[in-house]
Parts: structure tokens; C-alpha cells; sequence
């Protein structure tokens, strides 16, 4: 049996003003800087051929942002999904609520959402610790949360992940 692969280009939002100290808002909006990282990745992206690819994004704000200006130079559409959303505090983003949740119930959503993109091709447009969590996830490791896990997924930064792991088992 041949199975298909799932293609995620994960890309985590311009920097944020809460990356900056603007804000201490949780679904806070891009910064001038972030505005202009997501202008440049829009650029480059306009450079591969993404027609077989859905967009995918996290409601929050500076999520939302980005994906927009992705969406503006490439045609990709993009819709919400709260499964890739932010992992931290409490937040309520557009009317909806979050509460703060451990690192083991984001894997969890993450993982689910990876189960349900089974053979897909998606840009996906979220946050450093969802990210560093979903390829952790696609690679078929168990998610290791401990410090600063996301450090090294940086703003507009894309990853390109290719996967047939099986996402099946525990945590």
C-alpha cells in the first residue's frame, strides 16, 4: 500500500507586538517590523507554485495578519482553525475564549489536527510553540515541551515538512 505523504509549510506570524513589548495583549497584531517580514515571505512564496496547497491559520490576530498578506500575493486562501492556534495564557480572540492549557492537551489538539491533514498539502500559519510541537509531531517524536522549546522557530520563517509518520499513538 502506498501512502501519501502530508506536505505542511509551517509558518509562524511576522513578529508581533507582543514580541517588541508593544502589547501585552495575547491576540495582539503584527508590529511595523512584522508587517514588513510578512510582505517579504508573501514575496518570495509568489515564487513557488502553491495551487495544490489550502491555507490553514490560527484566529489569532497577528496569525490572521499574516496569512493575509500570504493570501494577497499568492492567491492561497486561507481558513481559521482552532487547532493550530496559539499555546500560552488565557485569551479570548475574536468573541472566543481559550483558557491557559498544558503543553500535553496542545500536543494533543496538534496531533489531532495532523490526523485530520493526513495526505493534505497545507500552508499553515501559527505561533513558534504549535510549530516547534507539530514537527516534532510529523517527524514521529514524541513532543518534548521542557524550557523554551519553540526558541528556534522564528517569525516568518517557514519550515517545509513532508511526512507520512503515523501520528497514531500516545503522547
Amino acid at each position: 500500500m502506498t501512502q501519501v505523504p502530508t506536505e505542511l509549510l509551517l509558518i509562524r506570524h511576522g513578529q508581533s507586538e507582543a514580541n517588541v513589548g508593544l502589547s501585552t495583549d495575547p491576540d495582539c497584531g503584527l508590529s511595523p517590523a512584522g508587517h514588513e517580514q510578512a510582505v517579504a515571505l508573501a514575496g518570495r512564496l509568489v515564487g513557488y507554485d502553491l495551487r495544490a496547497f489550502a491555507g490553514v491559520c490560527s484566529p489569532y490576530r497577528r496569525a490572521v495578519q499574516t496569512a493575509r498578506i500570504i493570501a494577497d500575493a499568492t492567491g492561497l486562501e486561507f481558513i481559521r482553525d482552532e487547532r493550530v492556534r496559539e499555546w500560552g495564557p488565557a485569551a479570548t480572540v475574536g468573541g472566543r475564549s481559550f483558557p491557559q492549557e498544558p503543553v500535553e492537551s496542545a500536543a494533543q489538539r496538534l496531533r489531532e489536527f495532523l490526523r485530520r491533514s493526513r495526505g493534505k498539502r497545507l500552508v499553515v500559519v501559527s505561533h513558534a510553540a504549535p510549530i516547534a510541537l507539530l514537527t516534532q509531531l510529523a517527524w514521529g517524536e514524541v513532543p518534548v515541551a521542557r524550557g523554551e522549546f519553540w526558541a528556534g522557530v522564528g517569525n516568518c520563517c517557514p519550515r517545509w515538512v513532508k511526512t507520512t509518520c503515523d501520528v497514531e499513538g500516545p503522547l
